[in-house]
């Protein structure tokens, strides 16, 4: 794995998951910065995602390091990305801060997925150039 990717692969997930923590523990606060009140459904969905983004960057994390399902949990966390981007961009009555929220979970979505692309690439080459290694040992042996 690249390693320049990699690290940015690991902050994004690290990233992620603190700030899932965040969401987790100060859930009213982030209810009112994203949604400018803090209400007791805006609080459960905060908490909602908070718990998502939590588990989601552990897993990432734990993909990247151990160079196995990375690109899975970097593609749905980017797919995650991108829902919260559409809800907050599109939902009519949100303050122009959620607007703003929105738009860095769009980057975050396509920065997600372009590494996640870029990760399955990485594999299936190393996977080819391990299948082709043992063709030619097998060969080798007639």
């Amino acid at each position: 794995m690249d390693p320049q990717r990699r690290l940015v692969a690991l902050w994004l997930c690290r990233i992620r998951a603190l700030f899932g923590v965040k969401m987790l523990l100060f859930p009213r606060i982030m209810s009112r910065m994203v949604f400018g009140r803090s209400t007791p459904a805006t609080t459960a969905a905060v908490r909602m995602v908070a718990v998502r983004d939590v588990a989601l960057g552990m897993g990432g994390v734990a993909g990247v390091r151990e160079g196995v399902q990375a690109p899975e949990w970097m593609g749905w966390s980017a797919v995650a990305d991108g829902v919260d981007a559409l809800a907050l961009l599109v939902t009519p009555g949100l303050p122009k801060r959620s607007r703003l929220v929105g738009l860095v979970a769009a980057g975050a979505a396509v920065v997600g997925m372009r590494l996640a692309w870029e990760l399955a690439d990485e594999r299936a080459a190393t996977e080819i150039a391990e299948r082709h290694a043992t063709r030619l040992e097998t060969a080798a042996d007639f």
